[in-house]
């Protein structure tokens, strides 16, 4: 069974705020030892927050993005998680990029996977390649230069993926950048790729995350808030304000109007 069938096979799937999210245990998904000879997939793993959503219904590309075949989509956010609760009855772990990307690298450790790292500053990738050497975990890393995602190599950065060959390709360029990278890469690469976004700083250390009770509240964006306020203001107010938009509009053709 491939990587792709191993997963889903665990995961069921509701379609809510126009998107197809996939649900399920976080154990079942991420906690378990994936084989090391695995059939190797160009599945693309995206995980859905607020913001994440927002970009969805506001960015033409990441509609077509998302709602490809090898896309992946999972619950990050809490108020998406709510929202599964409250508008379809669903009840979900969260299955978070920052808590995913510790249990791939576990994984990795464990299996003898190649891990290929992609985003972030040099400084910021060498910090994560010393953390992974000291759990002996093969890695490259690359650091693509400062520029929109349409001026990418991307022919040149699959012969660099491909020729390291890595069972897992972690990315880092923040949504929606990461998102459209893994969909323009999908036929070029031949490893399952995870949109990890702000997890690289986090596993460097370099990074902090929101007390749990904040979390559990829905409250992680003002703890980001609280330490980046000149930067987050302003798309915090934008992204949280049409969240609680979509979330009426769903609530009221779901719940009240009984469609699906």
């Amino acid at each position: 069974m491939s990587f792709y069938d191993k997963h889903i096979a665990m995961l069921s799937q509701s379609k809510i705020f126009g998107l197809k999210l996939n649900f399920g245990k976080f154990e079942e998904t991420y906690g378990i030892s994936l084989s090391s000879n695995r059939i190797k997939e160009n599945t693309f793993y995206c995980f859905l927050n607020s913001h994440m959503l927002y970009e969805y219904h506001k960015t033409r590309v990441l509609r077509e993005v998302l709602s490809a075949e090898q896309a992946v989509i999972f619950p990050d956010g809490v108020p998406v998680l709510k929202s599964l609760r409250w508008i379809k009855g669903i009840k979900s772990d969260r299955i978070a990029g920052n808590d995913v990307m510790f249990s791939l690298i576990d994984i990795a450790a464990s299996e003898k996977f190649k891990v290929f790292l992609i985003g972030g500053s040099l400084e910021l990738l060498n910090l994560i390649s010393d953390q992974l050497n000291k759990l002996k975990v093969r890695n490259e890393t690359y650091s693509p230069p400062f520029a929109p995602i349409e001026q990418f190599d991307f022919v040149g950065q699959a012969k660099k993926i491909n020729n390291y060959n890595p069972d897992l390709i972690l990315v880092g360029l923040g949504c929606p950048k990461q998102e459209l990278w893994m969909y323009h890469m999908k036929d070029r690469v031949n490893a399952p790729m995870f949109g990890l976004g702000g997890a690289f700083a986090l596993f460097a250390g370099v990074d902090t995350r929101a007390p749990l009770w904040m979390r559990n509240l829905s409250l992680e964006w003002l703890y980001r808030l609280s330490l980046e306020p000149g930067r987050l203001w302003k798309r915090y107010l934008v992204t949280n304000s049409y969240f609680i938009f979509l979330f009426l509009r769903e609530f009221w053709r779901v719940r009240i109007r009984g469609k699906q």
